[in-house]
Formats: structure tokens, C-alpha cells, sequence
């Protein structure tokens, strides 16, 4: 059987294995093995295929050894388009006659054909190429055992009058496989459901969005648990038992004045006449009023930092832009306040100045011991009206009434301060300022108070409440249920009730 190694052949194996072609490798009396083998016309997905005798019906030579050998490899492409069916390897090698009397005779047409050009083209095996590009073409119109991509074309030999009329009619081909190409991809009808317009709104209105978050929430909890579950989500201050609307207003009974503030959560709190909060201050007990004071200059402080640009002005590498704070503080308890709140501001690094404006009362003292450590920080202070003038500031901070006597007289010297903060154009941070506010119309930006607050004028600014940690008992000897509304605030912005 080795004679026949090498020769094209067609076998039919019936149903269910059909119809095969290929170049026989090997063969025997049992089995045949077919290399670059096509099964029903298309590419056999192994490199060869083995078949048995017995499922051979039919076996039909196509061609015998060829000399020189055929080229290993040759293309074609295959259009993706509906319309012009082209027919298939297997039909082709079908139509193909094929005489199996003499080998030898065979043997000669085939070579005949092959050198003249004439006659039956033999068939090759060949490889099946999804893609198709310019190039592809050109190749596959130069090459005998290509197609010309139209339907009915056939293989065409080289240089003859029938091969230059096969090279016009593949590139005819060549095109209407394009055009084809066009028609499947652009050419069908559109579904006319597509044309409809969406209502993109309609059905986002119609889209429970909240339902669905729920059903995903409680998707992977049992029913037991969904349904003991009531109520939504709560913010960290709704969660919790109320107990009232009121459970924590400040009272304070007939001292409160006629305005009074809130909290940002609602929270109520009286502000108190002057001779209720002067008696208020005089009852903090002496060890207390030291921390007091610092705790008020820290919040005080806090503000001004604030109000002068914060952490933009006093960073530090930005030394061109270091605020100025001028502190206007009067010899008394309040004005000991000023002073250390200056001495903060400067270990912040703001360039400060401290102006002593006298006319003070000895009601809490400390002036002196505050004065030497802001001078051992590095701060300058003038004091009385009638030397130099501080430097054109920032931001003032006004230290100059005294909480401990409430009276409406001012000493010259505060005056005459308050006068020049008035013809300056900085703002102003007033420390326990008096109620009805300044004598020569001052405004401000802010104003920190302590204890419980008075009821300020609106020129003064925004109130802050300071935490200073009095004794409760201060608060529950005159009468006033107090509860400490800060949270965790130490400087609490006040709103006025009646806003």
C-alpha cells in the first residue's frame, strides 16, 4: 500500500462521519491516515485523521504525487455576508472528474494540466482564514490554488489567456466579497422597536429606590430579626432615649435677662442681667478663678487664631505674612486674662503687643505675675495713655472691663485706648466685654464670655461661651439649674433665642 502515500483522495464514510479529504500519510490493508484533511469541507481540527476500512463506502483519487511538491500552505478568505453562497471545498473537489482506471494516465493529466495551464486545475489542500485584508487579496489573486471570493469562480492557472481572464473576474470577486461584507454588517433593516424613545424620567420615578436598600439591608438577616427591626438609621445625636424637650435648657429664674441664646443643637441658654453675673463671678471660690482665667484665655485665643488666618498665615514657612495682635487689657482680673491670652497667641507665633491701660480695681488681680511671663516670652508692653502708641495691628483683642464691679464710669486711660482702636481699621475679639457694649461705638467680630453670658449688643459679634469648669454649687446657690451644655466643645458659639 506504500505506492499510494501522497496521493489526494476524497472518502466517503456515510453517515454519521460523512465525507473527508486529504493526502494519504500512511495506508494498509485496515486503516487509512489522511494529513491536511477536510471534513465535509471544512478543516479537519487535528493535523491527521485516521480511518477505518470498514467505514470506508467510497474512496475517490483526486490527484497523485505531484512534482514539484505543492506549496505547504495557501490562503483563503471567507466572507461573512449572507447574500452570494459560495460553494465548499468538498463540492469543489466533487466537480473535480476523476478517472480511476490507470494511475499512470492520472498521474500524466495532472502534470500536463499543471505545466500548460489547460485542463482541470488539480486541487490542494488548503487553510481557512477568517480575516481578509488588501494584501490578502493581492496574495490570494497571484496564487494558483486560491479563490477569487465570488461565487462560482473557480482556480486559474498563470500565463494564459484563461488565467489573465481568472485575475480580472478574482478582483470582480474581490469587491463584491467587500460589498457583501457591507450588506451584513449595515445593509439589514433595523428593529423598529429601537426607534421608540426611552423615558429615561418616568421610570426613575417609577423606581423605589428606598425599597431596594431596604430588601439588600435585611437580605441576608432571617425573618425573625427583619421584623423586630423598626425604624431607620439614626445620626450619632438621634440615637439615643430623649427625655424631654427641655432636659437641657439652662433655668435661671428671675436673674435671667429679657434675651437669651441657643445652642447649634437647640439647646437653651439664659443669659443673666449684670448685678446677677457680677455676684456670679465674685461667688467662683479663689483657688478656682486662677484656672478660670487660663481656661477663658485659651478659648479667647482660640478664636483669634481663627479670625487671623489660622494655620495659612501662621505656618511656617510663610514668614512673610505673620499677624499682628495688639491687646488692650486693663489692671484688673479680666486684664490679667488678656494678657495671658497674648502670651498664647505668641507661642503660636503671632507678633503681639500688649498695651496696660490702668484704671483697674483690685477684684481678681494677677496683672502683675502675667505681665513678667509674657515679658520672659519675648512680648512688648506699654502701659498709660500718654507714652507711645502700639503698632498698626490685625486683629484687637479688648480686655478692659472688669467683671467683678459692674460700674458705667471709665478711666481716661480706656478711653483714650478705645479711641484709637476705633480710628484703626482691625477687628476686634472683646474679652467679658460689658453689656451694653463699648462707650465710643466700637465694634467686633467676637466676643467670649464665661460662667453664663450676658446680653450683648449685636455689634459685638458673634458670642462665644468658654468653658472654664466652675463648681456647680456656684450655680444652684442662686437658684439657677445649670447643666453644662458644651459637649465636646471648650468654646461654644451662642445664637440669639429670638432669631
Amino acid at each position: 500500500m506504500a505506492q499510494w502515500i501522497g496521493f489526494a483522495v476524497s472518502v466517503n464514510c456515510g453517515d454519521p462521519l460523512g465525507f473527508y479529504q486529504g493526502t494519504i500519510l500512511e495506508a494498509d490493508g485496515l486503516t487509512i491516515t489522511l494529513t491536511k484533511a477536510f471534513r465535509n469541507g471544512f478543516p479537519y481540527p487535528k493535523s491527521q485523521v485516521t480511518l477505518n476500512a470498514s467505514d470506508i463506502k467510497e474512496l475517490k483519487i483526486i490527484s497523485g504525487r505531484a512534482s514539484p511538491p505543492p506549496p505547504a500552505h495557501s490562503t483563503v478568505a471567507v466572507s461573512k455576508g449572507k447574500k452570494g453562497q459560495r460553494a465548499t471545498v468538498c463540492e469543489s473537489l466533487q466537480a473535480i472528474p476523476a478517472n480511476t482506471g490507470n494511475q499512470s494516465n492520472n498521474n500524466a493529466k495532472a502534470a500536463t494540466s499543471v505545466r500548460s495551464g489547460s485542463g482541470q486545475p488539480r486541487s490542494k489542500p488548503i487553510d481557512i482564514q477568517g480575516g481578509r485584508s488588501k494584501n490578502n487579496n493581492n496574495n490570494n489573486n497571484q496564487s494558483a490554488g486560491s479563490y477569487g471570493g465570488g461565487s462560482g469562480s473557480t482556480p486559474r492557472a498563470h500565463a494564459t489567456k484563461g488565467g489573465v481572464a481568472g485575475a480580472a473576474r478574482g478582483a470582480q470577486g474581490a469587491g463584491g466579497a467587500a460589498r457583501r461584507r457591507n450588506d451584513a454588517a449595515f445593509g439589514e433593516a433595523l428593529d423598529p422597536e429601537i426607534h421608540t424613545e426611552f423615558d429615561f424620567e418616568k421610570n426613575l420615578a417609577l423606581f423605589d429606590k428606598q425599597a431596594l436598600w431596604e430588601e439588600m439591608r435585611h437580605s441576608h438577616k432571617p425573618d425573625l430579626v427583619r421584623q423586630t427591626e423598626g425604624g431607620g438609621k439614626y445620626r450619632h445625636d438621634e440615637n439615643i432615649l430623649g427625655g424631654g424637650a427641655a432636659a437641657g435648657d439652662i433655668c435661671a429664674g428671675p436673674a435671667a435677662a429679657a434675651r437669651g441664646y441657643v445652642t447649634d443643637l437647640g439647646r437653651l441658654v439664659p443669659a443673666l442681667r449684670a448685678g446677677p453675673r457680677a455676684a456670679l463671678w465674685r461667688s467662683l471660690p479663689a483657688p478656682a478663678r486662677a484656672p478660670a482665667r487660663v481656661l477663658l484665655a485659651r478659648a479667647a485665643a482660640d478664636v483669634a487664631l481663627r479670625l487671623v488666618g489660622g494655620g495659612r498665615r501662621l505656618d511656617a514657612r510663610n514668614t512673610h505674612q505673620v499677624p499682628t495682635v495688639v491687646a488692650l487689657v486693663g489692671d484688673h482680673y479680666i486684664g490679667a486674662c488678656g494678657v495671658t491670652t497674648a502670651r498664647i497667641l505668641a507661642s503660636h507665633g503671632v507678633d503681639t503687643c500688649v498695651w496696660v491701660c490702668g484704671g483697674g480695681n483690685a477684684g481678681g488681680g494677677g496683672l502683675a505675675e502675667e505681665l513678667q511671663l509674657y515679658l520672659a516670652a519675648g512680648g512688648r508692653a506699654l502701659r498709660g495713655a500718654g507714652g507711645a502708641r502700639p503698632p498698626a495691628a490685625d486683629l484687637l483683642l479688648l480686655a478692659l472691663h472688669d467683671v467683678y464691679e459692674q460700674t458705667d464710669d471709665e478711666h481716661p486711660d480706656i478711653v483714650c485706648a478705645l479711641e484709637w482702636a476705633a480710628g484703626g481699621r482691625a477687628g476686634a475679639v472683646c474679652v467679658e466685654p460689658p453689656a451694653l457694649g463699648y462707650r465710643a461705638g466700637l465694634a467686633a467680630r467676637a466676643s467670649v464670655a464665661a460662667l453664663l453670658p450676658p446680653a450683648l449688643p449685636a455689634e459685638l459679634g458673634r458670642l462665644y461661651l468658654a468653658d472654664v469648669a466652675p463648681p456647680p454649687s456656684i450655680f444652684s446657690d442662686m437658684g439657677i439649674s445649670y447643666r453644662p451644655p458644651f459637649g465636646a466643645a471648650s468654646a461654644l458659639p451662642l445664637h440669639a433665642a429670638d432669631d
